[in-house]
């Protein structure tokens, strides 16, 4: 594991270094804090970790590994399987309904109308 670190170092010394303050302008979209880059070098982000290096007590990363660790969040978002759609129970239905004041649902879904509802509510 050592050596990995080691070659993550010298591969990051010959790239296009950047203070961990100028590399918040560094990233797509808004400015990033400082204090959000160095946890992205800590602790990372959707499980991909900002590369940086330790050279005369500045901290620095590459425009290369901003590049490196954008990408592996996209790499692991894009694995993520798709949310499944929420799906409610009839005892919840009637529960949302009576909180809200609606009238409690008669019968399955393609006999009730949303403009029923909205009159039943204006007449009561």
């Amino acid at each position: 594991m050592a050596s990995k670190i080691i070659f993550d170092t010298l591969e990051l010394l010959a790239e296009d270094l950047v203070s961990l303050t100028e590399s918040c302008k560094e990233f797509p979209g808004e400015k990033r804090s400082r204090s959000t880059v160095e946890r992205y070098a800590r602790k990372g982000n959707r499980g991909a970790i900002l590369e940086t290096i330790l050279l005369g007590g500045r901290r620095y990363t590459s425009r290369e590994a901003i590049a490196r660790f954008i990408r592996a969040q996209l790499r692991v978002e894009a694995e993520r399987p798709a949310p499944k759609r929420g799906t409610m129970s009839k005892k919840d239905v009637e529960a949302a309904a009576r909180r809200f004041g609606l009238p409690e649902p008669q019968g399955t879904r393609k006999d009730t109308n949303i403009h029923d509802f909205s009159a039943k509510r204006r007449e009561g």
